[in-house]
């Protein structure tokens, strides 16, 4: 089985890795279970998008993406799918005439705290 870090990673570095790894993935599952129930503030972003008929599979996708990134066997396609995915909503705010700091945060985190994790994943 694939473990969800290198086992041999500092303590430190394990734990940063895993704070921002978790602190992503959370906002990226609590957006899809919005999109799901159709949150107001949500569903006017996605309105703006042209979007909001689509708001259901797109939470049912960022809810399976998040479930992906977790997994150990799964952990590295859901690596490689959570950035495709970031970069959409970097897009998505770029359209919106937003600076894109949601989205460039989100990124960021994923990609530092897996970097942190599971450094070979990345290297190699």
């Amino acid at each position: 089985m694939t473990p969800l870090h290198d086992p041999d990673i500092s303590r430190p570095q394990r734990i940063v890795g895993y704070t921002l790894s978790i602190i992503a993935s959370f906002m990226v599952f609590s957006s899809g279970i919005f999109k799901f129930f159709g949150e107001a503030n949500i569903m006017d972003i996605l309105a703006q998008l042209e979007l909001s008929e689509q708001a259901i599979p797109i939470g049912i996708m960022e809810i399976i993406l998040v479930a992906l990134y977790w997994i150990p066997r799964s952990v590295n396609l859901g690596f490689f799918l959570f950035c495709a995915y970031i970069g959409g909503i970097t897009v998505a705010e770029i359209l919106l005439g937003d600076f894109p700091l949601p989205g460039l945060s989100i990124g960021a985190m994923i990609f530092l705290g897996t970097l942190l994790r599971k450094p070979r994943l990345i290297s190699h």
